[in-house]
């Protein structure tokens, strides 16, 4: 426990409301003073810590629960972000049963904390008609939230790439076979890969958000679920961009994400939109490009069950009128 006297130390203490479920194991079970992984970025509300056993973990300020976040409040009145407190390579390690530190003086108090674990609706096959019929309001709602140099609003390092996966996705729809077809998406989503600017790039969130709502929704595509070829994921972009990759291909997301994809199982597009409006937010572009990849998964979903066209209809550029 820590005491009065161990914050005139210079520790700065902050208690914990949610561990995911992902990293709260390894936590419990480790041995006081045991090392468990180390920081390997930092920003104001966010630390993110490589763990010993591969998995990435997330300590934020932010509200948003994780199977791989830990969900942090200030105590003591303390102010302020993680910027300062803590750097680069520093070590996560037990305290005691209690208490995690990060680093010499950040203390995590773990007494209150809850454990966190994704909780997804059964899809119903009877709503998914209902996304068909908004279609040109939830690709309004994409030119809408899209954030400059996401794929919508492409900059010279992803010019035309939306635009080309897209077309090859519809060509996709071509082969009868499911297996097949799902190893031709494969093999088109492996193209983004460490594609564009940014701490994750454009081209992998893309990738994160199609891998989790098709694979979520493998019910409605009568098709087998995407699973990409880890070591070329690796090999092309960052660790922790490949491991976001990882966490979203097997369905491992955040509330909100959850949530998305809860709004097609459920059938209310209305939720669903403002949802893209919400995560349109995250990081610089990671938000929009994520929901865009989500998007173009549903639709291409949509068109395989329905042997609809609203693919083609996708927008490719901020502000234009014209389709695929």
């Amino acid at each position: 426990m820590i005491s009065k006297f161990d914050l005139k130390k210079n520790y700065f203490m902050f208690g914990c409301r949610w561990i995911g479920y992902r990293c709260s194991r390894q936590i419990y079970l480790s041995s006081a003073k045991g090392y468990m992984g180390k920081v390997i970025s930092v920003f104001d509300s966010t630390i993110n810590i490589k763990m010993i056993n591969n998995e990435l973990l997330v300590v934020t300020l932010g509200n948003i629960r994780s199977p791989i976040s830990m969900n942090l409040f200030p105590a003591y009145n303390i102010t302020g972000g993680f910027k300062g407190l803590v750097s680069y390579g520093e070590k996560l390690r037990k305290q005691d049963n209690e208490t995690l530190l990060v680093g010499k003086p950040l203390l995590i108090a773990l007494k209150k904390s809850g454990t966190y674990n994704n909780n997804f609706e059964k899809p119903c096959y009877k709503y998914l008609k209902r996304f068909v019929k908004v279609s040109n309001r939830i690709f309004d709602t994409l030119l809408k939230t899209a954030r400059r140099g996401c794929l919508l609003d492409a900059n010279f390092t992803t010019s035309g790439l939306l635009s080309r996966t897209l077309v090859q996705i519809q060509r996709s729809m071509q082969i009868k076979d499911n297996k097949k077809f799902v190893e031709q998406i494969s093999n088109t989503l492996l193209e983004l890969c460490g594609i564009g600017p940014g701490y994750t790039p454009s081209g992998d969130d893309f990738i994160s958000g199609y891998c989790v709502l098709f694979n979520k929704l493998t019910d409605f595509s009568d098709a087998a679920k995407i699973i990409l070829h880890r070591k070329k994921i690796v090999k092309n972009t960052t660790w922790m961009s490949s491991k976001f990759i990882e966490y979203y291909e097997e369905c491992i997301v955040d509330e909100q994400i959850q949530e998305m994809i809860n709004s097609i199982s459920t059938g209310d597009p209305e939720k669903y939109m403002s949802l893209l409006c919400q995560i349109s937010y995250r990081g610089h572009t990671s938000g929009s490009d994520i929901g865009i990849g989500m998007t173009a998964a549903l639709y291409t979903i949509i068109d395989r069950k329905f042997h609809t066209e609203l693919l083609s209809m996708f927008p490719c550029k901020k502000g234009d009128e014209g389709s695929l």
